[in-house]
């Protein structure tokens, strides 16, 4: 009896020790899906580690990337001249050490931890790494910092409006659900980034366990800190909003002046210059001028106008880290929303759910406080007053934020924030309309209709959810097409009205309606001289915020339809076979020498699982862009996680987590997320301490 007793006060003894997480060794438990579970002593030693952890899966993507964003690539190797040349124009690197030398010194510390783990795995592991990125070596906490930017700041904010005048749009799914909502009682969440899956936009997968928290999630390639995910407490995704805060700007010019406020003032001017490698071994030595405005950067003159833009965080560059950190430690929705008000990451959704069974959307980011409507701001703005230069933002509170909606549940596809439930909660008429929009079109009206048509939704339903593949406008249009039967004799028009109201709208590998749909919506856009995504502009019934899942619908003119289906259905066959025929013997996912087919399908047809593919020389089209980090999770006494990172955990073709998930992506099905070191010691692949590396 005394041995029992004495063997149950040591097992408590254990149990109590392993809940307070007390990190005795720095050390990576890497599991069979080369994902790093990184036990650190200290923050800085967690920083070192990470960076090894990343350099391990992905060291020759990431030199690139920081080459490309220290603007020397262009010099060292040959590559990346045009955004050598774009970093310098938008002014990056005047404003690296200001913002290095801002941070709060732990926040140093911890950049100069992740840049020493990175180059100390260069010098270990040299004989890995392509001798044209080493070039790059050693990297600093500088590099890391323009690497943000560039991703953060250039990619997702200012890149389409720098180059084609047109505002980018961004893609993820997101769903929170309450105890109200799920069977056991549980806030749950889903996190679906939508990106390339490709060079600067990879995510890496990775946990941080600390004495003091422990974080299990993502981040893009060649970040310091993770960006989505979950620990012990809360969880969160974000989701791509409809922000503007970068705006064009047109000012009439003459000579050397620019107008404002009815008076002609001079250009403020700098030079710079890019290194080029040349074929023979030998340095270019390219040179520009950089003209500033007092609306931005100058990009574009003609004899008589400049063209300047405006961009959140144009003069005062801030690193992400700080406000990541103390995401990845809250323990409550309070301390998500101290961090979220920070304003760090100048874009972005939250969508947040925790132990205490608190959901929140969040609409965040630096939105700017301007003059005029949303209209206004689409397009170029006159220069000619400057009370249209902006210069304030709101604060996080005065954005639109909902906390625990009577419906139980919250979602954002990249809609605007307005309808992020149903019944709604928010009134757009609260708001300013330059914050953002009203309107939403078929993706978001899926991952909308599928909560709001489900009640007690369970673990595995939830997972179920998350692989809904069908198109809302091909459900939507579903009765109009049927109805189109009676007013035809066509027989080829009405063979291909079967096949779109056989199909059950699905894009899953042996679909067979999936590949004529889309030819017809695609035949449908190009007939009407529009854009795939802008087919809701199309239909009779125009969207209603009162009826947000039910609208748009309708053809205008059912001729005009039954003659593009004609058309389309012609255009089908002289391509195909016949009318009917497999999605996936068309649509395939291939990396390196693995090839499956492909389910999911374009987000402009309201598919809620994106699959976006190009077409290849032998007639087949290739997966390139769409689900990539995924995780569902129930947020109960214990965490119950499944996830997938669509093409594995490595970037290097020689490294057996290039791809490896590929195949689970193809059958829609999820792995295990092994949150606890007993999971991880189970499903052990590698063992490394920090003291060897």
């Amino acid at each position: 009896m005394k041995n029992y007793i004495l063997l149950f006060a040591l097992s408590c003894l254990i149990s109590c020790k392993q809940s307070e997480k007390i990190i005795s060794e720095n050390e990576i438990l890497w599991d069979t899906y080369g994902v790093p579970h990184i036990y650190a002593t200290s923050d800085n030693d967690l920083y070192y580690m990470s960076a090894w952890g990343q350099m391990k899966n992905h060291g020759n993507l990431i030199l690139k990337l920081y080459g490309e964003a220290r603007g020397t690539s262009a010099e060292l190797w040959g590559e990346g001249f045009e955004i050598n040349k774009t970093l310098h124009h938008l002014g990056l690197y005047e404003q690296l050490q200001p913002a290095y030398d801002d941070l709060a010194p732990k926040y140093q510390e911890m950049l100069q931890s992740f840049v020493a783990g990175i180059n100390a795995y260069a010098e270990k592991n040299s004989n890995e790494l392509d001798e044209n990125y080493k070039k790059v070596l050693p990297i600093t906490a500088n590099d890391v910092i323009a690497h943000s930017f560039r991703v953060v700041n250039y990619e997702f904010l200012i890149r389409g409006t720098y180059l084609t005048n047109q505002k980018k749009e961004g893609g993820s799914n997101s769903w929170a659900l309450s105890g109200s909502k799920t069977a056991t009682g549980n806030a749950m969440l889903v996190a679906n980034p939508h990106l390339p899956w490709s060079d600067l936009f990879l995510w890496h997968e990775q946990q941080f366990i600390t004495d003091e928290y422990n974080m299990y999630g993502a981040t893009l390639i060649g970040h310091p800190s993770i960006t989505l995910g979950f620990n012990d407490n809360v969880s969160w995704t974000h989701t791509v909003n409809t922000i503007d805060n970068t705006d064009l700007f047109e000012m009439k010019k003459q000579g050397d002046t620019y107008l404002l406020d009815d008076k002609y003032i001079p250009f403020e001017e700098q030079n710079y210059i890019i290194k080029e490698l040349q074929e023979d071994g030998t340095i270019k030595i390219n040179e520009f001028t950089r003209k500033h405005t007092k609306h931005g950067i100058v990009i574009k003159e003609t004899e008589n106008t400049a063209l300047a833009i405006r961009f959140a965080r144009m003069n005062d560059l801030t690193p992400l880290i700080e406000q990541y950190d103390l995401m990845s430690k809250a323990k409550n929705i309070d301390d998500m929303k101290n961090a979220l008000a920070l304003r760090q990451m100048p874009f972005l959704n939250t969508v947040y759910a925790d132990k205490d069974g608190n959901i929140m959307h969040h609409f965040g980011g630096l939105v700017p406080e301007k003059n005029g409507d949303w209209d206004k701001w689409q397009g170029i703005v006159s220069g000619d007053s400057s009370a249209d230069i902006w210069t304030e933002y709101y604060e996080s509170d005065e954005l639109p934020t909902v906390v625990n909606p009577p419906s139980g549940w919250l979602q954002n596809a990249n809609d605007p924030p307005y309808v992020n439930t149903i019944p709604t909660v928010l009134d757009p008429n609260d708001f300013e309309s330059h914050i953002a929009p009203n309107n939403m079109r078929f993706r978001p009206q899926r991952a909308a209709r599928l909560m709001h048509e489900e009640d007690s939704i369970s673990f595995n339903r939830l997972v179920e959810l998350k692989h809904d593949n069908k198109a809302e406008l091909a459900l939507r249009l579903h009765d109009d097409l049927l109805a189109l039967k009676n007013q035809t004799s066509d027989s080829l028009v009405l063979a291909a009205i079967d096949v779109m109201t056989r199909w059950d709208g699905s894009f899953d590998a042996n679909s067979l309606g999936a590949m004529f749909f889309m030819t017809f919506t695609n035949t449908w856009a190009s007939e009407k001289q529009t854009s795939p995504f802008q087919l809701n502009s199309l239909l009779k019934d125009s969207w209603q915020h009162n009826d947000p899942i039910n609208t748009p619908d309708g053809f205008v003119n059912n001729d005009e339809v039954i003659n593009i289906i004609k058309k389309s259905a012609e255009n089908h066959l002289a391509k195909y076979p016949k009318l009917e025929i497999p999605y996936g013997d068309y649509y395939k996912l291939k990396m390196g020498d693995l090839e499956y087919p492909a389910t999911g399908g374009p987000q402009h047809l309201g598919v809620f699982r994106i699959v976006s593919a190009k077409p290849n020389e032998e007639g087949k089209f290739i997966g390139y862009f769409g689900d990539t980090f995924v995780l569902v999770l129930e947020m109960g006494a214990e965490i119950n996680a499944k996830g997938l990172l669509t093409y594995g955990n490595s970037s290097n073709p020689d490294n057996k987590h290039f791809g490896d998930q590929l195949e689970m992506f193809s059958k829609n099905k999820l792995r295990n997320i092994w949150f606890k070191r007993i999971d991880q010691e189970s499903n052990l692949e590698l063992r490394e301490n920090k003291n060897d590396m």
